[in-house]
């Protein structure tokens, strides 16, 4: 059926782009070639989709087996059964066999579920296990964090699910602007003018299957984009670069980099004299811009560091604090201060240690909190610092409600975060809607370049 439609599809080029059958054959083969590939990318497509709803009911019903059994192998056995034949029945399967083959340890749990991490690798799904790891050996009511993970992985859902239908109405936009382009192209071929043809023509024969061939590996990306891991796509990326421009801004020296800008701008000033002697004006003008810009780098250098840093812990802090808050349910503030490092986000990492220092030489003092990411002044951290600070000196009144405080404001600051940042990881698409236009114009300059000396050679004669 797929053929099928491909040489459809072909006999329409012959049609709608006067392709010969020299150029039908040579499309066919790269048809032949190209099908399997993107049936490839749909399979994957599929399997990443079923991979993210597995792993949904697997969290959403591993939850309430804990909140219900209190025991993390009965909760893996209930799941186990009420789960559908898949991938992750056969990993929370194995997961519940290795349990069963040694004592009843922590390293052993943890090492059962690292079965189920590694096969359905997931911030939420760590989270998930995490909490459980934590509930079995400290005991305590597990009710209050199990509903705030249920709270959060709707929200995660929710929104993973809202970038999966903007990415298919995107793909969707994609195959119009091919159809549209290569029908533009098409109607220039047609146009009666003194029976001229330019089909014929090598060059258009050239251009049309390079035009084809180019769409059809932009259709191809856009593929790539509904083929993704939906699972890693909420996990912090480049980890190492901002662990680096963190380590940059911290270590900034002003005084230094002034002085290079200052060299900067002395050197190209020997280029804006030359340009203003030899009269070149419209080039010193523009000179002169890149003056300013060379004496004010090391400012400019400085404001789009903090903007990508500030961007990039706004969506690592929320993270961070659900961590954090689900450690508050059975340790004080500076003990789940030091248990929160085994998962903190890069960018964070060495505030997380000044902060961690700090308090060990002044646990009553409020500046290590005041000072944690000051720099950036993003508001939604500074309150979020100071509430835990009143936690730690039990300064409100009831803890509960204040942690309840402290989740709302991070749920918002970290959905608005990510939908940013799932948003962002869109624009590729955009681009890919506008390739088609840019290869369709690049061959209707072309075809009326010929046009026009085929024209002006038949007027002649």
């Amino acid at each position: 059926m797929v053929y099928f439609a491909a040489f459809a599809i072909l006999y329409l080029f012959h049609l709608v782009l006067k392709i010969n059958w020299i150029t039908m054959a040579l499309l066919g083969i790269f048809f032949l070639i190209m099908i399997p590939v993107h049936r490839r990318k749909w399979r994957e497509y599929q399997k990443q989709l079923h991979r993210f709803n597995e792993a949904s009911f697997y969290m959403e019903h591993i939850l309430y087996a804990f909140l219900r059994e209190h025991k993390i192998d009965k909760a893996l056995i209930d799941v186990w059964e009420a789960m559908p034949e898949g991938d992750m029945r056969g990993s929370v399967g194995r997961a519940v066999e290795h349990m069963q083959m040694g004592y009843d340890d922590v390293e052993l749990m943890e090492n059962s579920l690292k079965i189920i991490e590694v096969q359905y690798p997931c911030r939420r799904l760590d989270q998930i296990h995490q909490l459980m790891l934590h509930g079995e050996s400290y005991g305590g009511d597990v009710e209050y964090p199990v509903n705030l993970l249920l709270e959060e992985k709707t929200a995660w859902e929710n929104r993973t699910l809202e970038m999966m239908q903007e990415r298919k109405k995107q793909f969707s936009e994609v195959i119009l602007s091919i159809i549209v382009s290569l029908g533009i192209c098409g109607m220039v071929l047609h146009f009666p003018v003194m029976d001229v043809d330019i089909s014929a023509s090598l060059i258009i024969q050239i251009l049309t299957v390079v035009v084809i061939g180019l769409d059809d590996i932009i259709l191809l990306k856009a593929q790539g984009y509904l083929a993704v891991d939906y699972l890693t796509l909420d996990m912090m990326k480049q980890e190492d670069y901002y662990i680096r421009k963190m380590k940059q801004y911290r270590e900034y020296d002003e005084k230094k980099e002034r002085k290079l800008s200052v060299m900067l701008a002395l050197g190209f000033s020997v280029v804006e004299i030359l340009l203003f002697i030899t009269g070149h004006s419209w080039g010193a003008a523009a000179g002169l811009f890149i003056l300013l810009l060379l004496l004010n780098q090391h400012k400019v250098g400085r404001y789009l560091a903090k903007k990508s840093l500030v961007k990039n812990i706004s969506c690592a802090f929320p993270n961070w604090l659900m961590d954090l808050v689900l450690l508050l349910q059975t340790e004080n503030v500076q003990m789940a201060l030091i248990s929160s490092r085994q998962h903190v986000p890069g960018v964070l990492s060495q505030e997380l240690e000044d902060l961690v220092e700090a308090l060990e030489m002044n646990p009553e003092s409020p500046q290590p909190y005041e000072r944690f990411l000051q720099d950036f002044k993003i508001p939604q951290v500074q309150s979020a610092m100071s509430m835990l600070y009143s936690l730690s000196m039990g300064n409100c009144g009831n803890a509960k409600k204040q942690i309840s405080e402290l989740i709302a404001r991070n749920q918002k600051m970290l959905d608005t975060g990510e939908r940013i940042r799932l948003k962002d990881s869109n624009s590729g698409m955009y681009l890919l809607f506008l390739a088609p236009v840019l290869t369709a114009s690049v061959k209707l300059v072309i075809d009326m370049a010929v046009f026009m000396v085929v024209f002006l050679q038949s007027a002649m004669v």
